[in-house]
């Protein structure tokens, strides 16, 4: 249960990747959260409000994430390379593992309380598509993007038991306005529920260490097992996927038949070369 009494009162709220997809609705979401909300990108974003600060820069500058936050009570951290085809393995290591290092260790010196870690389904990608995920099982990523993730979530783990940080790894599903395919029936999380998700994150009573998947109340849903979490931070996602079922259960994800097999979808199916019958 959320005990409101217990809900922290936070100067000001960092939010990197704000001029992302995920961030440009965010931003309205959290208006209110905290007396300033601090808005860090590398792209242009629209003009602050009267309760927000516009900060442009790289966070693989270690100078930026020091900036960034100073006076920071707490972070919910986008920013990054946000698919597997959107870098060289390279990039995606510069991008979400050493600027995510440098971040999680400037909040942690600059006296940050908590931090929700942008996680993603990808870092249980290749389990097999039928069966069931929750949060106890080992990671298994399904390419660099999700390798990225795990990294993430560990650093997250060591902070929260090291350095007493709270730290939130939400395993972010298809967040749309609506899903596309047949897969995202289950994997979907809506833009409503999505800001719902972060608001909660950041209004929940000291929680430490927790991993929630970021999906609807989708009842074809098969990741999960974080009931105890969700209960911790109080999500409760409104939105069903099933309600767009007619409109795309006969539209096939992409990723052929390896796709198919698997979790990750597409993703596995990305030079995959490997014996599909060893991967169970």
């Amino acid at each position: 249960m959320v005990d409101a009494a217990a809900t922290p009162a936070w100067r000001r709220i960092l939010l990197t990747g704000a001029a992302g997809e995920i961030g440009q609705v965010l931003r309205p979401a959290l208006r209110g959260a905290a007396g300033r909300l601090r808005l860090l990108d590398r792209q242009p974003m629209a003009p602050a409000a009267e309760d927000e600060e516009l900060m442009e820069g790289d966070l693989s500058d270690p100078s930026v994430t020091e900036t960034a936050t100073r006076d920071v009570d707490c972070v919910i951290h986008l920013a990054g390379i946000p698919r597997e085809t959107g870098g060289t393995p390279e990039e995606i290591l510069q991008t979400n593992v050493v600027a995510c290092h440098s971040l999680f260790e400037a909040a942690r010196r600059n006296g940050t309380r908590r931090l929700i870690f942008a996680s993603s389904n990808h870092v249980i990608g290749f389990y097999r598509a039928h069966r069931p995920v929750g949060t106890e099982e080992p990671v298994r990523p399904d390419g660099y993007y999700g390798v990225s993730k795990v990294f993430g979530e560990a650093l997250g783990r060591l902070y929260a038991d090291k350095y007493g940080l709270d730290v939130a790894c939400l395993r972010i599903g298809a967040f749309r306005s609506r899903p596309r395919n047949a897969r995202e029936l289950g994997a979907w999380i809506s833009h409503r529920d999505m800001a719902h998700l972060a608001r909660r994150c950041v209004e929940a009573p000291p929680f430490g260490f927790q991993i929630l998947y970021g999906v609807s109340a989708n009842r074809r849903a098969l990741w999960g097992g974080d009931a105890a979490a969700r209960a911790i931070i109080g999500y409760a996602p409104q939105d069903d996927a099933e309600a767009y079922a007619v409109e795309v259960e006969g539209v096939a994800p992409p990723g052929g038949r390896i796709g198919a097999l698997f979790h990750g979808g597409s993703v596995c199916a990305l030079g995959f070369q490997g014996d599909p019958g060893r991967v169970v």
